[in-house]
Order: C-alpha cells, then sequence, then structure tokens
C-alpha cells in the first residue's frame, strides 16, 4: 500500500468530517469541529494521508503552536486503513513540518483506554515520551512530549 502525505485541501473537508464522526465516541465531542478544520486548512497546518495516488482519503492530522511550542491537535485514520503504518506517517510528517529546538506536545489516550494503545505506541516509537494525565469534561489523557 503507497501511502502519499499532503497538506489537506478545502475538497478534503468532507471526508474529514466522516472520519471525525467515525471517532467521536473515542475522542468526544468535538464542538465548531469543521470551523477549526477550515482554519487549518488555510494556515496550512492540517495533513492528509491517501492512499493509491492520492484518491482515497485515509486519515488526518492537524498542527498548532509556535515559537519554541509545537502541538499535534488532532490525528485520526480511518478503521479501514488502520493498522498500516498511515498514523506513524502523519506524526512523522508532522515532526519534519516542527520548528526547530522546540518541544513537541500532544494529548492522546491513558493506558487504560484499550483503544488508544496503538496511538500511544506510534508517538512512543517517534520518540515521544509520556507525562502527566490530566482531566476535563469526563476526558482523561495523556500528555506526550517531544525535544526537537
Amino acid at each position: 500500500m503507497q501511502i502519499q502525505i499532503d497538506l489537506a485541501a478545502h475538497t478534503d473537508i468532507a471526508p474529514w468530517l466522516m472520519l471525525a464522526d467515525e471517532v467521536v465516541e473515542l475522542f468526544g465531542p468535538m464542538p465548531g469541529f469543521s470551523a477549526i478544520l477550515e482554519r487549518k486548512i488555510d494556515q496550512k497546518r492540517a495533513l492528509c494521508a491517501r492512499i493509491a495516488g492520492g484518491q482515497s482519503f485515509a486519515g488526518g492530522i492537524l498542527l498548532g503552536g509556535s515559537g519554541d511550542v509545537f502541538w499535534i491537535r488532532w490525528l485520526a485514520v480511518s478503521r479501514e486503513h488502520r493498522r498500516h503504518g498511515i498514523g506513524r506517517r502523519l506524526i512523522e510528517a508532522a515532526i519534519a513540518r516542527s520548528p526547530p529546538h522546540c518541544f513537541i506536545y500532544v494529548d492522546t489516550f491513558t493506558e487504560e483506554t484499550v483503544e488508544g494503545l496503538e496511538a500511544r505506541r506510534a508517538y512512543e516509537s517517534c520518540g515521544f515520551t509520556p507525562a502527566e494525565i490530566w482531566e476535563s469534561d469526563d476526558m482523561v489523557r495523556q500528555r506526550f512530549i517531544r525535544a526537537c
């Protein structure tokens, strides 16, 4: 399977929103996600993974931060394309776009969330280390950090 990582375009919004609907049970409510996605596309801080020459949308990642603090704000891979290294490729693309001498942060699932173990392993395999656990609105997450 050939995976291509590209900047997202406004034509990617519909499949991206379908992916967001697919993961909402795990991620929790995402109010205003459509507007955030449009803004990140305009800022060139949204990347998407495509299969077979750019025709099939497989996943996406949203980036943020400034200065020496860089964030992975959102990452998901469609159910049918999981376990093919797409999440890792998206993380690697985010790292490649991060400013030099920065810290990259991401909030992801705790060890207790079985459905999130692959995400944790992907971040760890890309050099992220677990940090503090936090809770907000009944969602428990763990922060991971990577120095550039």
